[in-house]
């Protein structure tokens, strides 16, 4: 599953690309509503809970400050009167009811209000408080970049996914999934090797799982189209079915973007849900191969999948073209001094 230990501080990252995701998906809240998000009764309390940790987070450890400007790709927003400790081994201390480390790293973007909260950004005061204006999970997903999953166990030991706020996923839809088993959930998206390798331990994972313990995963996705909350490049978002089939081979190089799924997985502690947060990272490949060994890293990991994961990410549709460029990157790199052999010891982020 490729999952790794999660620091407290890194549950809930923002960016300056905040803006847009927070316009996207207030227009899709409004135009698709439940589609993308809703919650069962049954998960009720979990979707509460979690608008808790996430909103009543807020109360002000520091007084509410100017907002910084929205300015470079994907940097961090950081309190410019209360920047981040210098030490990089800095971790927050784990909560054990309401987490305190969102007013400790974004103070300036929130401001308490008697029944609820303002964002400072964007002048929009939310309810979080019963009786609430809008579904839990709406007004969860509202506050920040990431999409949203809770999955409750039942009395057969299954895990379901039963509460989600979905609306910039791409190439799922809520709608399909919502309250499926884990194991469903993956079988009907038709993932490589999930029945064979992944399905058993999948689900030990989920029933160990403890609070203080979350852990994050990543993945990539290569899409052909420019939109963030929905690729409508494998079909209508209100399709009976959605393929890669419809897809149009061989676009220009211009109409393909880089996808990646930063996804962590916590239980939270009074409910026992375990929550999904899917933070989507979409940047043209004409800008991700501007960055040192990354046309090369990338050409080399689409050329090493199998089968079954090159027609699940559609590669049929856009390999030649990614490819051939991604190796022209790399030559061009490599003739402008780039040493190859020292990857591992440069080797950086974001891409």
């Amino acid at each position: 599953m490729g999952l790794r230990s999660m620091k407290w501080d890194e549950w809930i990252e923002l960016d300056n690309h905040y803006p847009r995701y927070h316009a996207d998906k207030a227009r899709r809240i409004k135009e698709r509503g439940a589609k993308c998000s809703k919650t069962a009764p049954e998960a009720m309390d979990a979707a509460m809970e979690l608008l808790e940790e996430l909103y009543v987070a807020f109360l002000s450890i520091h007084p509410p400050l100017h907002i910084p400007p929205i300015h470079s790709s994907t940097q961090p927003i950081h309190d410019t009167n209360h920047p981040p400790p210098k030490n990089q081994n800095h971790q927050l201390t784990p909560p054990t009811h309401r987490t305190t480390y969102l007013p400790e790293r974004y103070p300036t973007l929130f401001r308490k209000t008697p029944t609820g909260i303002t964002n400072l950004l964007t002048q929009e005061t939310l309810t979080t408080v019963p009786p609430l204006s809008e579904d839990p999970m709406q007004t969860c997903g509202r506050l920040i970049q990431d999409d949203l999953a809770l999955m409750l166990e039942r009395p057969d030991g299954e895990y379901y996914l039963l509460a989600g706020s979905i609306l910039l996923a791409g190439f799922w839809r809520l709608e399909d999934k919502y309250g499926m088993r884990l194991s469903e959930i993956h079988t009907s998206g038709s993932v490589p090797g999930y029945k064979e390798k992944l399905e058993k331990g999948m689900l030990n994972f989920f029933r160990r799982l403890r609070p203080e313990d979350p852990v994050l995963r990543n993945n990539y996705f290569i899409q052909v189209d420019e939109s963030l909350p929905w690729s409508h490049s494998i079909g209508s978002e209100d399709g009976e079915t959605v393929s890669w089939n419809t897809a149009e081979k061989n676009r220009a190089i211009e109409h393909h973007f880089f996808r990646s799924e930063r996804q962590s997985l916590r239980r939270l502690p009074r409910s026992g849900a375990v929550v999904f947060t899917i933070r989507t990272y979409f940047e043209p490949i004409t800008e991700v191969v501007k960055e040192p060994y990354v046309p090369g890293r990338l050409a080399s990991a689409v050329r090493s999948w199998g089968e079954d994961v090159a027609r699940y990410k559609g590669r049929e549709k856009y390999g030649e073209v990614l490819l051939e460029y991604l190796d022209r990157m790399h030559e061009r790199q490599v003739a402008e001094g780039l040493e190859v052999d020292k990857e591992e010891e440069v080797r950086s982020y974001p891409f």
